[in-house]
């Protein structure tokens, strides 16, 4: 854990003290870790009449669904609807006291359809997630670009759910041709590890939330990820406060290794060791718009509109890159500032501060 202190330590996103330099006191990230969605294997010989069923309570709302799959059927159940009336919140540690209804929910139905013949319920993935309330809900779409561009790396496929938005007084001329896209959820394939992929999406769309930003950071663990974390794979041993817990665990330890060492850090994929070349991802955006800056001589909003995908992840992006080019602040200060006024560039400002801060108390709670 010493390293993602290290990483971030001195960086223009932290003050000497590890805190960070945007956020105002009371503006910290409340955040929840917990489950979500269960997958179970139940491996029997009965038929059953219909190849699909719906799961539900006792108010006939939705909890997950039965599909015949080879050698028996899947069960997808969604355990904090099991106990509330929606997922908004993960089943977490709070929840433990609701452990022994939830099982027993689970095997009553499961006896009940298949008329209490043999069956043998295996767990064989889950969804861990940390759901995170951002300071202004504004904060979500430049959240979701920044994590794009750190999960999207060279020769690894990101699935990237997204509509388009016109920004920028150019974009007025035009009806339908957009300037970026509003991303809304991103998707790894497996991580070379196999034991689980990163699921990334706003929250508040999801379930209609118009107040506040909820950013949703998931990573669904297979078979060989419930293996690694030494959790239970029978009902009876998986729901318990042991194997919950193990889990979580194994979540912090893997959102730092992975998501901030690998991705954020730029570590060698397979020995997370930093090489020479490699630079934090928020540094190489910067090198990225210095290096135009010098190729342009200068010329700030050129270099803004070349490089607006990254300028509007967070425009102290461009502050710096700016600082860095120019031989006096007051330059720099122009720069930005004649950008800013063009109305060519979203500005969004805070959001890698906000991401270091809560991924500090996600991955050290």
């Amino acid at each position: 854990m010493h390293c993602f202190r290290q990483h971030l330590q001195g960086s223009f996103f932290l003050d000497k003290k590890g805190g960070t330099t945007n956020l105002k006191k009371g503006n910290q990230n409340v955040f929840t870790l917990g489950l979500d969605g269960l997958d179970i294997t139940i491996n029997t010989d009965v038929k059953l009449e219909q190849n699909h069923y719906a799961f539900k309570n006792q108010a006939g709302n939705e909890l997950g669904n039965l599909v015949a799959v080879k050698n028996g059927y899947k069960l997808h159940l969604c355990l904090p609807k099991m106990i509330r009336n929606n997922n908004s919140i993960p089943f977490g540690v709070s929840d433990y006291k609701q452990l022994k209804n939830v099982l027993e929910f689970i095997k009553n139905n499961v006896l009940n359809l298949f008329k209490g013949k043999s069956t043998k319920i295996t767990i064989q993935a889950c969804e861990v997630n940390s759901t995170v309330v951002l300071s202004r809900k504004e904060q979500t779409a430049p959240m979701l670009k920044l994590l794009s561009h750190v999960l999207l790396i060279k020769d690894e496929k990101l699935f990237i759910a997204c509509s388009g938005e016109q920004i920028g007084k150019r974009y007025k001329a035009v009806k339908n041709l957009c300037s970026g896209q509003r991303i809304e959820s991103i998707k790894t394939g497996q991580l070379s590890n196999s034991r689980f992929c990163f699921k990334i999406y706003d929250k508040a769309i999801e379930q209609n939330i118009t107040d506040k930003g909820l950013l949703r950071i998931e990573f669904c663990y297979s078979v060989r990820g419930l293996k690694y974390a030494k959790v239970g794979r029978t009902l009876e041993t998986f729901l318990t406060p042991d194997s919950i817990n193990a889990l979580l665990i194994c979540y912090r330890k893997d959102y730092k290794t992975y998501f901030i060492d690998r991705y954020w850090n730029n570590k060698d994929s397979k020995t997370m060791i930093r090489d020479t070349y490699s630079q934090p991802i928020y540094e190489e955006m910067i090198t990225i718009v210095y290096n135009d800056l010098c190729e342009h001589n200068g010329q700030p909003l050129t270099v803004a509109i070349m490089n607006k995908e990254l300028v509007e992840v967070d425009f102290k992006l461009f502050k710096k890159a700016c600082e860095r080019y120019y031989s006096n602040k007051d330059s720099a200060r122009k720069a930005c500032y004649r950008v800013k006024q063009s109305k060519e560039i979203q500005i969004n400002t805070g959001v890698i501060d906000e991401f270091v801060a809560f991924s500090k108390s996600i991955i050290y709670g």
